[in-house]
């Protein structure tokens, strides 16, 4: 969907696509008549196709295109254009087919194109979720192909968190204002970055010491608010920006585009350089502009906002002996499972279990070997 305004007539437009067909509409004085023309023509069309039976075969795409503008209203942004990928990639891979005649060896024969395991888990969950869509909500005749196609093994890589000392060294590297602010927002609010960039002026309670935070990831994908204890160092910088806005809406404004930030893509980056803190990794980004354009480069990884929020989580139950419950309530989470994955530390009481052992079972000083044990193996498990 697009609106814009034709420079050469002076006029506004709108466009959007729906179940593979395109629909435009011109001549709107203003943007908010072409917004409104483009609802009315949506909701025209959607009631045209609404009396017209749906066919009992579907093409892929037309299948793909209709799940979409399905995903586009109920899922979060990167979900679906996660989505619109796997779907392109597939249609690249086996062209346009009937619904029906994707049969599982040829999901098989796509997936196994893929990079790996985690990337054909990956898709094969969004092959499946397009299939589940069109079985239970469009009530076709259809057949899942990925049902009886196995996930693949597949061992994530350790989630490497930020020290203490590491933590201090980006708040004195960011710099005052936003970064300085932004920071402190993400780990006295153990916010994600999207809910702290998404703050307005009427979500922060200053009398009561409450910020409110709007939640997403929910399963039917709506936003929720929930309200998280504002503590002193958070209250003196929330304080600090109100008393010099420049408006009355966002609490992270950008006056270069009269709305708030949408995102922060190279902040965390930017402030581990200058805080002296060594890569974590490399990866491969693609250049969109100049000469080595469409090329990979070898960039180094840094932190970013989310192991602020892991950090956190775990600093509050290794150091300051929080209870999981009270962690989880912070997170936000529905279930104290998913806590535990936040959470990468040892329980209190596994740590006593395992020190009931000591001193039973270890080689001390002097003591003899059994018959019969080698000399070099003898040498080995001494202990000096």
């Amino acid at each position: 969907m697009a609106i814009w305004k034709d420079k050469e007539r002076g006029h506004w437009r709108f466009g959007f696509k729906l179940r593979g067909e395109r629909h435009t509409g011109r001549g709107f004085c203003t943007r908010r008549e072409a917004v409104t023309g483009q609802e009315q023509k949506r909701q025209e069309v959607l009631r045209e196709q609404e009396q017209q039976p749906i066919p009992a075969v579907m093409g892929f795409r037309e299948l793909a295109s209709t799940y979409l503008d399905y995903s586009l209203r109920k899922h979060a942004k990167a979900t679906y254009v996660y989505k619109k990928l796997t779907y392109k990639r597939f249609l690249d891979y086996q062209g346009d087919l009937p619904a029906d005649s994707v049969t599982p060896i040829l999901v098989h024969d796509f997936l196994n194109t893929l990079p790996s395991n985690r990337v054909y888990n990956a898709a094969r969950k969004e092959i499946s979720a397009l299939y589940e869509y069109a079985i239970n909500k469009l009530s076709l005749p259809l057949v899942n192909p990925c049902a009886k196609i196995d996930i693949m093994p597949h061992s994530p890589k350790m989630k490497r968190l930020p020290s203490e000392e590491e933590i201090l060294k980006m708040i004195l590297a960011a710099r005052p204002g936003d970064e300085q602010d932004i920071l402190m927002c993400c780990i006295h609010l153990l916010g994600r970055i999207d809910e702290i960039l998404r703050l307005t002026w009427q979500d922060v309670n200053f009398e009561k010491r409450v910020v409110t935070l709007w939640t997403r990831k929910r399963k039917d994908g709506a936003y929720e608010p929930d309200e998280q204890p504002m503590n002193q160092d958070l209250y003196d910088v929330l304080k600090s920006r109100w008393e010099i806005r420049t408006q009355e809406t966002w609490a992270f404004y950008n006056p270069d585009t009269e709305t708030r930030y949408f995102h922060r893509p190279k902040m965390m980056a930017s402030i581990c350089k200058r805080a002296g803190i060594t890569p974590i990794g490399k990866t491969k980004r693609r250049i969109w502009r100049g000469k080595k354009k469409g090329t990979y480069q070898d960039v180094d990884l840094y932190y970013g906002f989310h192991s602020l929020r892991h950090f956190m989580a775990s600093h509050l139950v290794d150091q300051e002996k929080a209870s999981l419950k009270s962690v989880s309530r912070l997170l936000r989470h529905k279930t104290l499972k998913t806590t535990e994955i936040y959470v990468h530390s040892i329980e209190e009481s596994v740590r006593s279990t395992m020190g009931s052992v000591e001193g039973k079972f270890t080689l001390k000083s002097g003591a003899a070997h059994p018959k019969g044990t080698p000399e070099k193996e003898k040498e080995a498990t001494e202990i000096p």
